[in-house]
């Protein structure tokens, strides 16, 4: 290897790293809040598809410098203080790869984001102890080291080709899933949807696991996903299980104080709230299988254009390509004891309705004939609320924190009747019917939290008719994500997982 190839393959190496770095420091402040300070720095919008491009490229970079050293190896003259800081940046790059690949891979994946966090500040102490052999050792001769005169033809096209190789690999690496091999059962087997799993057809389908890192409140922020699906002529059903270790059912509680009904909120005025809140989980289907939930994810403050910005600064979720995604919303307090998980899609971002404080982007609810749930407060402020309903017998009930307040069993909120005594809590979540009606309860579900772990059963048809619901066929991909007692700081895994029947 002569000395311009050498140069141009630090170069590179180093504008590519740059570039992975800020991606990924995007991606990381959704669930890392100390390195909001950066935020501004940082770019916007689809991070993922970039980052794994990066990666691609990085093990590309170290394969062909690799190959290079081997076969026409390069001999400078340098310092031992020189030498050593090579050495940390090149084990800092390829601890960076090794890691990242890791994570992709779904292998090992807690030590894999330790391994890659401290890579990523290794590469950062490198990046400026290489700077200052440059600039404060050799001053005016930066500019000739990394602008050397001579670029030949073989040297270009050694970039373009490593470049190419990049892109393509990105194409051939971004669709990549894992595969869950759904059973089929005779359409006479009854499935009870009661959060047990006691059927004897759930210990014959084949589970895949899948480790989802990023969450608030779990340990090291993961939890291990479990699947097995079943199938019938008819419908789709899904068994899924996840490690939880407390039971989150504290959905923004309504405490009575001396100055008036208070929300139990730590984040909720952001809607970012990680302590009074209850647990849940969501899946989400597409037909394309693309990472980053099939470029859904948009992140940063305001990352689509034309649209306000967010509150808790870590992005939205809205389908820029006409299509739409399909997200099922199982919650422990709203929708469980429905025995259903709301069934809500991804699409266009909507329009942004003035006088509007929380925007949403493509993150909507399908459509319902009847029955809903509201918040049981007339106006929300930090500084008090006053509630819409209270239960009827107040005097003679202590109302529940861990509970929906029915519309009926219930009244108007009436200040001669709001004699509660201070310190009491009630709940936040008012009930206008039991359930759903209409295209909205297409997903029935219920989940069961027992030793620390929760079990969630779902069933759908197959094909809703719906132009908000995603057929359940071969070849339609699903991610999934777990939320402790936390409102948007859900897990979330890279690959897709692609459903196979054998229908």
């Amino acid at each position: 290897m002569d000395r311009q190839t050498f140069i141009i393959f630090h170069i590179l190496a180093i504008v590519v790293v740059i570039g992975s770095m800020l991606t990924g420091l995007r991606i990381a402040i959704v669930s890392q809040d100390w390195l909001s300070p950066v935020s501004v720095l940082l770019p916007q919008g689809q991070m993922h598809l970039w980052h794994l491009g990066f990666g691609v490229t990085i093990t590309l970079i170290i394969a062909c410098y690799l190959w290079y050293s081997f076969t026409r190896p390069f001999r400078s003259v340098q310092s031992k203080y020189h030498k050593i800081i090579n050495y940390l940046g090149y084990s800092s790059l390829l601890l960076i790869s090794l890691s990242g690949w890791m994570i992709w891979a779904n292998l090992f994946t807690d030590t894999a984001r330790t391994m890659h966090q401290f890579a990523i500040w290794m590469m950062c102490f490198y990046l400026f102890l290489h700077s200052w052999i440059y600039i404060i050792q050799n001053g005016r001769t930066v500019l000739r080291v990394l602008l050397p005169k001579r670029t030949s033809i073989r040297h270009i096209g050694l970039v373009c080709s490593i470049l190419t190789a990049s892109i393509a690999g990105l194409f051939l690496i971004k669709s990549s899933t894992q595969q869950l091999t759904v059973l089929t059962i005779n359409d006479a087997t009854f499935i009870d949807i009661d959060g047990k799993a006691n059927e004897d057809a759930w210990q014959k389908a084949t589970p895949i696991s899948v480790m989802t890192i990023g969450g608030a409140n779990f340990k090291q922020g993961a939890t291990e996903v479990t699947i097995r699906a079943l199938a019938n002529k008819y419908e789709s059903y899904f068994l899924i299980s996840w490690l939880d270790e407390t039971k989150s059912t504290n959905h923004l509680p309504l405490l009575k104080t001396r100055s008036g009904w208070q929300v139990q909120e730590n984040g909720f005025y952001n809607y970012d709230e990680r302590t009074f809140y209850e647990d849940k989980f969501a899946v989400m289907l597409s037909d394309g299988c693309e990472a980053g939930g099939d470029k859904t994810l948009h992140l940063g403050d305001n990352p689509i254009k034309n649209k306000p910005k967010n509150w808790h600064g870590k992005g939205y979720h809205a389908s820029l390509d006409g299509k739409t995604r399909d997200l099922w919303h199982w919650k422990a307090v709203r929708t469980n004891d429905m025995y259903l998980a709301d069934d809500n899609f991804i699409g266009p971002p909507a329009q942004h309705l003035s006088g509007q404080r929380r925007y949403t982007a493509g993150y909507q609810p399908d459509g319902k004939e009847s029955g809903a749930y509201v918040m049981n407060w007339q106006w929300y402020t930090p500084n008090g609320i006053v509630p819409k309903r209270l239960p009827e017998h107040a005097l003679q009930t202590s109302p529940s924190h861990d509970s929906v307040l029915p519309w009926f069993g219930s009244r108007p909120y009436d200040a001669s009747h709001d004699r509660y005594p201070i310190g009491t809590l009630l709940s936040s979540v008012l009930y206008r019917s039991n359930r759903f009606e209409g295209d909205r309860a297409d997903v029935r579900a219920r989940g069961e939290w027992q030793n620390g772990r929760w079990t969630l059963e779902l069933v759908r048809k197959h094909n809703t008719q719906s132009q908000y619901d995603v057929a359940l066929k071969t070849g339609t991909c699903m991610w999934v994500s777990a939320f402790d007692h936390a409102q948007v700081a859900h897990t979330r895994h890279i690959q897709a997982i692609k459903l196979r029947y054998s229908l």
